[in-house]
């Protein structure tokens, strides 16, 4: 089904989301099932089919617990994510009388929006960056650092506060955390499902292997592809998730500012200069997220170019600035990298 306009995008989106954190619990199952296997297989030796057997008599009863252990995991991420996030970014709460600019920026889009005003919280450093976080209207946050604030003018610090009170406008940064406490379960229970039956006792694995042969091997090696495809499409998920909310983000920035060229200049500007130290996790949530590797697949935002090109081509943006350090891809033409999705809808001029 197509989407039309920004609220349809959004609604469209959330389904989409929806539908693919559904599988993480999916992806958790099969895990224990490869573990099952893996502790056949490795452990206890014996035939293929005894393995299989072994794993599917013993999953109705390893679920549960399972079950248990993640649902235990979630609920203190769940409530504790926020004190974690401040740890690990050295993140500190400001008040109006103490950062009275990025403040009262922050609080004339809400409301004009009617949008209950979140926290404002600083990080002490040179880089160019910010991110929403929180799962409720109670803790909601959004974090800018020092970098950013003083960097950008009036008008392109209000376009980046836009963009991150659109991802919770949104309910993006609720849906973003639930992600990365599933992913974290997933490669934790990956790591130590892998660990564990290597550190096994030796003698233990040797006679495994002497009494199954080539059996064990074959259990061990689905095993671990099962945990490497698990793990492989949960961080996919992740970064999906990641990927398609920026531009809707950037869309509710020029929807809430109506100034889709301090947008772009805020893009041009923290272009380069955006390397947050901090969790990976961290830094999936933040409104840039520099990509490292060679390859698209595990990009978790849009390139810079892309963005800008969307602002230009959908929403009426002007690219012709002083400011400018990359030239986007003129809208005559796609980007090599694929075709520039319109979250705008009748945002354009």
């Amino acid at each position: 089904m197509g989407a039309y306009g920004l609220k349809t995008h959004i609604w469209n989106n959330n389904f989409k989301s929806i539908l693919l954190l559904v599988m993480f619990p999916v992806l958790i199952l099969a895990l224990v099932y490869a573990g099952l296997l893996l502790w056949a297989g490795y452990a206890q030796g014996g035939s293929t089919q005894d393995g299989f057997a072994y794993a599917a008599n013993t999953l109705p009863t390893a679920i549960p617990l399972t079950l248990a252990g993640v649902g235990a995991w979630f609920s203190v991420a769940f409530m504790g994510h926020q004190a974690l996030i401040d740890m690990a970014t050295k993140s500190k709460s400001v008040t109006i009388s103490e950062e009275p600019r990025a403040y009262k920026l922050l609080e004339n889009l809400c409301i004009s929006r009617g949008i209950t005003t979140p926290r404002l919280k600083i990080i002490e450093t040179d880089v160019m960056n910010a991110f929403a976080s929180g799962i409720r209207d109670k803790n909601y946050t959004i974090t800018l650092t020092r970098g950013l604030m003083e960097k950008l003018d009036d008008e392109e610090l209000e376009a980046v506060i836009a963009h991150e009170l659109s991802h919770i406008k949104n309910k993006d940064v609720r849906l973003l955390i639930i992600a990365v406490i599933f992913v974290g379960i997933i490669s934790f229970f990956g790591e130590g499902v892998v660990r564990g039956m290597f550190r096994t006792n030796m003698s233990r694995a040797t006679r495994s292997r002497r009494s199954g042969g080539d059996n064990a091997a074959v259990l061990v090696v689905i095993a671990v592809v099962i945990i490497v495809i698990a793990y492989g499409l949960a961080m996919l998920i992740r970064f999906s998730l990641s990927r398609k909310r920026e531009y809707l983000a950037d869309a509710g920035s020029v929807e809430l500012t109506k100034n889709p060229d301090a947008m772009i200049r805020a893009l041009q500007k923290i272009s380069g200069h955006a390397k947050l130290d901090a969790p990976a996790e961290v830094r999936e949530m933040a409104f840039e997220n520099p990509r490292v590797g060679i390859s698209d697949l595990f990009a978790t935002h849009p390139p810079i170019e892309k963005r800008i090109a969307a602002l230009v081509e959908f929403a009426g943006g002007n690219d012709d600035t002083k400011s400018r350090t990359k030239r986007p891809a003129p809208t005559s033409q796609k980007p090599k990298s694929g075709k520039i999705p319109n979250p705008f809808g009748r945002l354009g001029r």
